[in-house]
């Protein structure tokens, strides 16, 4: 057995074959979102257990004293994002038809920078493409507090 391995299995360390690139950029983007969620300081970040169309699930306490959850959709980027993000069809159909709300956060994990978008909110025109042009915001000082503001309205 090899010494690394070894090592893993006295400290109960379970070893991961080596990640692609991609796997490792979505999981850099995920981390990104959950930490910058989590500065909004939400009732709860949670990683659902097994894939049901959502990175993650946001809850937060509204004004009048209920809950507001939020699904959460993070792409990944090593390009510097331009001013509109292109996803698919079928991922805007949920984020945009659900009746859990659904925000989506581009994480560009080279300028270590994060862009939001609310694709309900998107006028699309009726076309046969497989894909949609969302418009994005970049996250700052500003835009998290007006973010913070809906998100617990």
């Amino acid at each position: 057995m090899e010494h690394r391995q070894l090592q893993a299995e006295i400290f109960g360390i379970r070893m991961k074959k080596r990640s692609s690139h991609d796997g490792l950029l979505g999981q850099r983007a995920e981390l990104m979102a959950e930490l910058f969620l989590e500065g909004l300081e939400p009732i709860s970040v949670a990683r659902p257990p097994h894939d049901f169309g959502y990175d993650l699930l946001v809850v937060f306490k509204n004004s009048k004293g209920g809950i507001n959850t939020f699904g959460v959709e993070v792409k990944a980027t090593e390009r510097i994002v331009p001013s509109r993000f292109v996803i698919d069809r079928r991922t805007y159909g949920r984020l945009a038809h659900s009746t859990i709300p659904g925000l989506l956060l581009v994480a560009d994990v080279k300028q270590n920078e994060l862009f939001f978008a609310w694709p309900a909110q998107v006028d699309i025109l009726r076309s046969e493409s497989s894909s949609v042009s969302i418009p994005l915001t970049q996250i700052n000082s500003k835009t998290t507090a007006e973010l913070h503001k809906r998100l617990v309205a």
